[in-house]
């Protein structure tokens, strides 16, 4: 995952925008599929044949900062989100390094952070700046190209919003963000994640999330800073796939101008936290703020029921939860719950590679390729700036990274 964005007052032009659609929207119905806790089809296991590695102790040709994503394109070409490098390096269906895009900076193709990136409809690279909320684009070949501030059209405008997710697919690019306004002694949080034109324009908002803190405060919890940031996907129609709720499994489809299609999900036991990774949990609860001491942190007793999420081409809605990552059939790195176009869960699909599912990430990259991050989760709490005086891996903690391939 990503850099958390920084709050900064949300365009009220945009704000009203954003309740005047969920206001239509409300109290639409959709047909739900309710699944019992095992898959129709049983389990089948991919054995995962490496393709090519790069990164690690001993790897002296390429230098990794924190991979905070990854994604790949029809031509088999990997991209990886460096957060620390605010970079994005392309690697080539061989391993072989192609280019390096991106860099820090406020001049043309440069942002001063980087939460994530896609590619965007003209086929550029956006590098998303999570903070003033912006979307650069460079060309594949580095050149740099514009600029655009999703939700906002008018460059003279007022006002930010802070972004943390961007996706580009089926004609749909979705953005996911949160901005904060502030009355009197009140604050107003809004998180939200929707569609819009290439040039920013707001097409339709999915999904959105207001809480209100009083200034003077002390209660910071998990569960009201939680939001679908890292829970939804984009599929090949356009169509939105979203898991709303962090303790509840269940994903809703929307299409592309925010109807309510259908949800589906499974019965679920959720996992139990053990006494450690409730202090992880709270660690991890926007660390940068000041005078912790003084702050009362509420964590939920359970992990999150569902982790991520992917839609593949043929339409299955792949899904990662707390006790896929946690599998104890050995050689397995993790399992994925596997429902049909319909939302029938179908099978699970065991990912058999090295890893360990709590420890490292994978993604998917398209058809049957997918890319392993090792020390993701370590990674990703060094970039939130929560390892505290933990020591560092022998090998330094640099990061590895493997693509896979389904083997025949």
């Amino acid at each position: 995952m990503r850099r958390n964005p920084i709050a900064l007052p949300i365009q009220s032009a945009l704000a009203l925008f954003l309740t005047a659609l969920l206001a239509a929207a409300a109290g639409a119905q959709a047909p739900t599929v309710a699944n019992g806790p095992e898959p129709r089809d049983g389990r089948v296991v991919l054995d995962l044949a490496e393709q090519w590695r790069v990164g690690g102790g001993d790897d002296d040709e390429n230098f990794l900062g924190i991979i905070g994503g990854a994604f790949g394109d029809d031509a088999g070409n990997v991209y990886l989100v460096d957060n620390q490098l605010i970079e994005v390096k392309v690697y080539g269906p061989d391993g072989a390094l192609l280019n390096t895009l991106g860099r820090q900076g406020d001049g043309p193709g440069e942002v001063r952070s980087l939460s994530t990136a896609l590619l965007m409809p003209d086929g550029t690279l956006g590098l998303v700046q999570p903070f003033p909320g912006r979307v650069v684009t460079v060309q594949l070949d580095g050149t740099p190209g514009t600029s655009m501030v999703p939700g906002r059209t008018d460059p003279t405008a007022g006002g930010f919003m802070s972004l943390t997710t961007a996706l580009n697919r089926g004609g749909t690019l979705a953005f996911s963000g949160m901005g904060m306004s502030r009355d009197g002694d009140s604050t107003t949080r809004t998180q939200f994640l929707g569609s819009f034109a290439a040039d920013g324009a707001p097409r339709s908002i999915v999904l959105e999330k207001v809480d209100e803190q009083r200034r003077g405060s002390r209660e910071v919890s998990e569960l009201a800073d939680d939001f679908v940031h890292l829970r939804f996907d984009v599929g090949p129609e356009g169509r939105f796939f979203v898991a709303p709720e962090r303790n509840v499994y269940r994903i809703d489809v929307y299409e592309p101008d925010g109807a309510l299609v259908r949800s589906f999900g499974r019965e679920f036991e959720s996992v139990k936290r053990t006494a450690e990774e409730k202090a992880r949990a709270e660690d991890f609860l926007q660390p940068w703020r000041r005078r912790r001491d003084r702050m009362e942190f509420v964590t939920e007793d359970t992990e999150p029921d569902i982790v991520r999420l992917h839609v593949t081409d043929e339409g299955e809605t792949w899904v990662l939860t707390s006790r896929g990552v946690r599998d104890p059939q050995p050689g397995v790195m993790c399992v994925f719950d596997v429902f049909d176009a319909q939302g029938i869960f179908v099978r699970q699909a065991a990912l058999a590679c090295e890893g360990d599912g709590i420890v490292d990430g994978v993604f998917p990259v398209g058809g049957d390729r997918y890319l392993l991050v090792k020390g993701y989760a370590d990674a990703i709490r060094t970039l939130y700036g929560t390892m505290g005086d933990e020591e560092p891996d022998e090998d330094g903690g640099m990061m590895e990274i493997i693509s896979y391939r389904v083997a025949e």
